[in-house]
């Protein structure tokens, strides 16, 4: 059988939550082909991933051109997409329809707030018996030759940015955050002000650095971003900061999720995209930055690592 994953949702994170639902399809179709599609850069990280026979991947503003290339080229016998805009759901339903093949393309439907993503997409499928019925954790693929040099014990490792302004937590924090570890090994992924920082990486190697960190015993610290989603997907012990979006539907899988001012009332757990603060983090709340994030105190990062 051949299988399509196809997710254009637009971040690493995106794609890191429906790595295990890749996984479960390929357990249960073993020797038939898998093919996911997915935006470049984050189509690297499933490079050596014995799961997947191909991937493709689509520009920006053009995927539902690809969309529909794709299911012409290869005539899959499932897609499962977690993708709607543009009307590429129903584009897939439609081919579907018309070859009298499966599909599966609605795995937001009905979302509670209190049920984490990745693992909704899993009792979906299971629900659709498409997968079985048992839930499984994100896990980064690396080869035996993409082996990170080994970190200092206790190594604490930094992800201060993000790539929304709704997303990160003040600058100061950080700064704050690396004095209080003093007595550990501190890095950060990008430049941080008295800081050590990581040299610069593809993709692949920064998850084989975070790979090293889990070894060592260490602990990855960022906010609602690809890079954190990826080192607890590699195996590090992850503490994820979240503000505008709700730990309980969007928090890491594994790892410890702390939820900044938990009842903010302009958070839509649902829909994040309709948040007043989302485009351009305008806080109705404070003025200088998302008043949830603010909520996050340098104290409580510091008990959380331990």
């Amino acid at each position: 059988m051949r299988t399509l994953v196809v997710d254009l949702l637009g971040g690493l994170g995106d794609l890191v939550m429906v790595l295990p639902t890749v996984h479960a399809l390929a357990d249960a179709d073993p020797g038939g082909e898998l093919v996911v599609l997915t935006h470049a850069p984050g189509a690297v990280l499933l490079a050596r991933d014995p799961a997947v026979t191909g991937v493709l991947t689509a520009e920006k503003h053009a995927e539902r051109e690809i969309v529909g290339k794709a299911l012409a080229d290869l005539a899959p016998d499932l897609v499962v997409s977690t993708t709607r805009f543009d009307g590429i759901g129903d584009l897939i339903d439609a081919d579907a329809a018309a070859r009298g093949t499966r599909a599966v393309t609605n795995l937001w439907r009905s979302p509670p707030a209190d049920e984490l993503v990745g693992e909704r997409y899993q009792r979906i499928l299971a629900a659709e018996g498409v997968i079985a019925d048992r839930v499984r954790p994100p896990r980064l693929v690396l080869g035996d030759d993409e082996r990170a040099p080994e970190v200092a014990p206790g190594t604490v490792v930094l992800v201060p940015d993000a790539g929304m302004a709704v997303k990160r937590w003040p600058t100061p924090r950080w700064t704050q955050l690396a004095a209080a570890l003093h007595d550990r090994p501190v890095v950060s992924v990008t430049p941080l002000e008295g800081v050590e920082a990581w040299e610069p990486t593809d993709l692949r190697g920064l998850a084989a650095r975070f790979a090293a960190v889990g070894r060592a015993g260490g602990t990855v610290v960022g906010g609602d971003t690809g890079p954190v989603r990826m080192a607890a997907a590699s195996g590090a012990r992850t503490i994820a900061l979240f503000g505008p979006t709700l730990a309980a539907r969007y928090g890491l899988e594994e790892g410890e999720n702390l939820q900044g001012l938990t009842g903010c009332p302009h958070r839509r757990p649902t829909a994040i995209t309709e948040q007043v603060c989302w485009w351009d983090a305008g806080c109705p709340l404070s003025g200088s930055g998302p008043a949830c994030l603010e909520d996050l105190s340098v104290a409580s990062v510091v008990a959380a690592i331990g």
